[in-house]
């Protein structure tokens, strides 16, 4: 069986794009297989939906709360707890996850740096605390304080977080984002184990501030078909066939042009800088 890794970038409403891939994902995926989750910002509460079978549920979410455009995404996303009480409707069961490990990027205000938390080494009772910490978006929303330490959506300073996944030994990690780059991580090696799937169009920057039923319906679509298209022709012989997932996953990144190498401790270290400035400026 696999050791499967699964990395969701934040992207704010762009984020109904991941339950597409989600919904396809679990086609190929199946049991017996260990799935290890890293996410920021919204992913993070499509991964949870997705850990603790309840993708239903958060499709049901997205599609049927019409929250509009960017007035009302910055009046009832940004400003009103309408995402912490999706939160608590989700974990209101304190269901258990089912993946070898589930990390939410957080910002810790008290020691100025970044924390990939671990949703499956929480206590039940806290781990909405931790969901909510990592979709509070600076600025918009105030801070989590959760056993006296205060904590901020992680997002700006790692949005496409694979690194707490660079220290479990995975055959492959699938990277779902949303940037106008292709990227190769780290290294070589490293990133012929990555299945890449980047959402780009010329709605982009519409899409990440859209909420309307009609975006949200094309986006899942768009989703759904994009990756189910990748996975049909990376897991044709099962999710487990090693030698020919890789000799796939190394024809598919050979086809992807102008990469711009992403290390991602240098990312982390220069995001904290810039945020660091940002708090310190605003203090003086």
């Amino acid at each position: 069986m696999a050791s499967i890794g699964l990395v969701l970038s934040g992207g704010m409403a762009k984020g109904a794009y991941q339950i597409g891939v989600l919904q396809a994902l679990n086609e190929f995926i199946g049991d017996g297989n260990t799935v290890y989750i890293s996410a920021a910002s919204i992913g993070g509460l499509n991964a949870y939906a997705y850990a603790t079978n309840k993708l239903n549920d958060a499709k049901d979410m997205w599609l049927n709360h019409n929250l509009g455009g960017i007035r009302s995404l910055l009046k009832i996303f940004a400003r009103t707890p309408y995402v912490f009480d999706t939160i608590d409707g989700f974990n209101k069961e304190n269901a258990k996850i089912q993946a070898g490990s589930l990390y939410v990027t957080c910002f810790n205000t008290k020691k100025r740096a970044l924390n990939y938390i671990d949703l499956c080494k929480l206590k039940p009772s806290i781990v909405k605390d931790f969901l909510k910490a990592s979709v509070a978006m600076p600025v918009f929303s105030k801070a989590v304080e959760i056993s006296g330490t205060k904590y901020l959506d992680g997002a700006l300073i790692d949005n496409i977080p694979i690194f707490p996944l660079m220290k479990h030994h995975l055959d492959y990690i699938i990277v779902i984002h949303f940037d106008k780059n292709t990227y190769k991580f780290e290294n070589d090696y490293f990133d012929n184990k990555l299945i890449k799937i980047n959402f780009i169009d010329d709605r982009i920057i519409k899409n990440s501030l859209s909420f309307d039923q009609s975006s949200v319906s094309v986006m899942i679509n768009s989703g759904y078909e994009q990756s189910k298209a990748i996975f049909e022709i990376i897991f044709k012989n099962g999710s487990d066939d090693f030698d020919y997932i890789y000799q796939k996953m190394a024809f598919l990144n050979a086809m992807q042009k102008d990469k711009q190498l992403r290390i991602t401790g240098d990312i982390v270290v220069n995001n904290i800088n810039k945020v660091l400035k940002r708090i310190t400026k605003e203090r003086n």
